[in-house]
């Protein structure tokens, strides 16, 4: 099948290496810089994309998504009704959370109690228990079960006693105010692998209200994706007998939004080498302009359009950003498959037993892909209006 003459043009001038070895030497550098930045920005953005789902996951799997308070005691009907608003509510069920001091032989440390119904726990936060049993937990009375940092803190062990105090709801004696308290036993010890295991105490829901009693009920909301509670928020404080809803972001919102602040410096950053690549792509075609220009004087008295002249460099210079994007696209995924096997191969982790999370996104490859070629568009845009302005008079009224 015939090519197109622009289309052949620019494909033989950007195979063309006799006699041009400068030229050539910025065209490999440009190739390569593209190559070198679309392949770091692929391997880069994959693994960011993997410690940010890991930190969702062990942060958010233990922390309610969303929080609702009511004070109409009607529980039956509530799962249901709240459920409704939106389909990405997976999972509604009873809960109250508190502040508390909780104190052992050796150690006091503050920490956030969790009371939850064992029968709706999330699925992370079962699957993170190291020592104890659910089942076990949720038949005996007064007793806890403590964050792996937290038990390292107060060092306690299965077993053991701990006093723990709540600040609201205390009394006044004749020996001063006291705060509420109760002595509970050390059940079980989960790790969820994030900073959450230094604060959070799970004790039952029954025993929780007991010590903190609350006038209003308030319920647990696991989302499919716990980013869309901004925007399902605002549709549960609509119901009737609502009185707040709490985000998970009120906690935790700054440490993802700093992940993401540093995820889009990333990006920007690796964005910046591919297009000082690109606009390297712009001194080589500027140099092939300047080489060619009795070329062009003939082709254009022969009867090329300036269209066709502007898609012969448009394509030449294009050929080498496909070219640079596409195989560090390639060797990007490639890496990002390995990544780990070459690691242990060189002796590199970052912990004993633990592997680089890596999540590789399809869109976000193509936009990467995209997004080196339209860098490379921009740059050879100058280069091919210089070879339309060439007046044929003026080069051939020597020759």
């Amino acid at each position: 099948m015939q090519l197109p003459i622009p289309l052949f043009i620019g494909l033989r001038y950007s195979q063309s290496r006799k006699g041009h070895a400068f030229l050539s030497f910025i065209t490999l550098f440009s190739v390569t810089g593209i190559f070198l930045g679309v392949m770091a920005l692929t391997l880069v953005s994959s693994v960011m994309n993997g410690f940010e789902g890991e930190l969702k996951k062990r942060i958010l799997g233990v922390l309610p998504h969303l929080v609702v308070s009511t004070d109409i005691l009607t529980p039956e009907s509530w799962p249901e009704l709240l459920k409704a608003q939106d389909q990405r509510v997976v999972q509604v069920s009873p809960f109250a959370q508190s502040e508390a001091l909780i104190q052992s032989s050796k150690q006091l440390s503050g920490a956030l109690l969790q009371g939850v119904s064992v029968d709706a726990l999330p699925q992370f936060l079962r699957d993170s228990l190291q020592i104890g049993d659910w089942q076990e937990f949720g038949q005996s009375r007064y007793q806890v079960m403590l964050g792996s940092a937290l038990a390292d803190k107060l060092r306690v062990q299965v077993g053991q006693k701990v006093r723990l105090l709540l600040p609201s709801g205390g009394s006044y004696t004749p020996m001063g105010w006291m705060p509420r308290q109760r002595v509970f036993t050390v059940a079980g010890i989960f790790n969820s692998g994030s900073e959450v295991d230094k604060v959070v105490a799970v004790v039952l829901l029954g025993d929780l209200q007991k010590l903190a009693p609350k006038p209003e009920l308030e319920w647990r909301i696991s989302l499919s994706d716990a980013f869309s509670s901004v925007a399902i928020a605002p549709k549960l404080t609509m119901l009737p007998g609502v009185n707040q809803v709490v985000d998970w972001r009120v906690s935790h919102g700054k440490l993802f939004s700093a992940v993401a602040m540093e995820k889009a410096m990333m990006w920007l950053m690796l964005l910046l080498i591919v297009a000082v690549a690109a606009f390297n792509i712009v001194s080589a075609l500027v140099m092939m302009v300047t080489d060619k220009q009795r070329e062009v004087a003939i082709l254009k008295t022969q009867g090329m359009t300036n269209s066709q002249l502007f898609l012969i460099f448009a394509v030449q210079g294009m050929s080498h950003g496909v070219v640079g994007a596409f195989a560090g696209a390639l060797v990007g995924v490639l890496l990002c498959w390995q990544l780990n096997p070459l690691m242990a191969l060189l002796g590199l982790q970052l912990l004993p037993g633990m592997a680089l999370p890596i999540d590789l996104q399809p869109l976000q490859l193509l936009f990467i892909v995209l997004s080196a070629l339209a860098l490379t568009a921009l740059a050879v845009i100058y280069p091919a209006w210089r070879a339309v302005q060439i007046e044929p008079a003026e080069i051939l009224r020597d020759e």
